[in-house]
């Protein structure tokens, strides 16, 4: 049986700087390549804490350092319609640079460290540096492609297809970020996976149930261990 306490490192729900999605063009490094000027701009923000609300003024961006994020939007029925994770490394506010407004809310899913850079500081190094400029483009890219997913994920597939395309879509990108362990900690509820797939609790539940009976994965609590990755894969296509 698979020993859940052997998790992800703790470490693995933080990103060491050379691993951010926004390394290359860390503002404190790029003006004075002191670490003091980094730490300066960590802000912490504690489980279900509102850090920006929609369509208040957009200011700068959210980078994540350690813990998680959720973007969400409220229905007309003053519901949530959470449209986006995101996890150590990932910049959240690109979609508001047309806008010059957040366009979503932005919550902590949990205990979060959060770095923080504003946007006349990124454009002015867009002006001048072609790299900076061609990473904001590929950060913009990525953001499109992950939404274009999503939209595809809602309209095309089925409930269980749905599911094992989220779970390998967070096996993916903390592999991105050097963690290779098929042990993954889900930093949302089953609630919030169900509001982002377009699903109900019930039917997440069923189908992980399902998951686990096909010996797919293996979930306990809010940890789910890949067994076997290459159906992981396949299901999700």
């Amino acid at each position: 049986m698979q020993n859940f306490s052997k998790t992800l490192r703790s470490k693995s729900y933080s990103v060491p700087c050379e691993l951010c999605s926004i390394a290359s063009m860390c503002i404190p490094m790029l003006l004075d390549n002191k670490l003091d000027g980094i730490l300066e701009r960590k802000m912490s923000y504690t489980k279900n804490q509102i850090l920006v609300r929609a369509n208040t003024p957009f200011t700068k961006f959210y980078i994540i350092h350690s813990g998680a994020l959720k973007t969400f939007v409220t229905t007309p029925d003053n519901q949530q319609q959470i449209n986006g994770f995101y996890l150590p490394g990932d910049i959240v506010g690109l979609d508001s640079l047309s806008t010059k407004v957040y366009n979503n809310n932005i919550q902590s899913l949990c205990n979060t460290l959060i770095c923080e850079l504003y946007y006349d500081e990124l454009m002015s190094l867009v002006d001048t540096q072609k790299h900076i400029r061609d990473l904001v483009f590929n950060l913009l890219s990525s953001d499109l492609y992950n939404y274009q997913k999503l939209v595809l994920c809602y309209s095309q597939k089925k409930a269980d297809e749905r599911l094992a395309t989220f779970i390998y879509s967070l096996y993916q990108r903390y592999e991105k970020r050097g963690h290779s362990s098929l042990n993954i900690k889900l930093m949302m509820s089953r609630a919030e996976i169900a509001n982002y797939l377009g699903l109900t609790i019930e039917t997440v539940s069923r189908n992980l149930s399902k998951l686990q009976e096909q010996n797919i994965v293996s979930a306990k609590g809010k940890y789910i261990f890949i067994k076997n990755l290459n159906a992981l894969i396949d299901l999700g296509k």
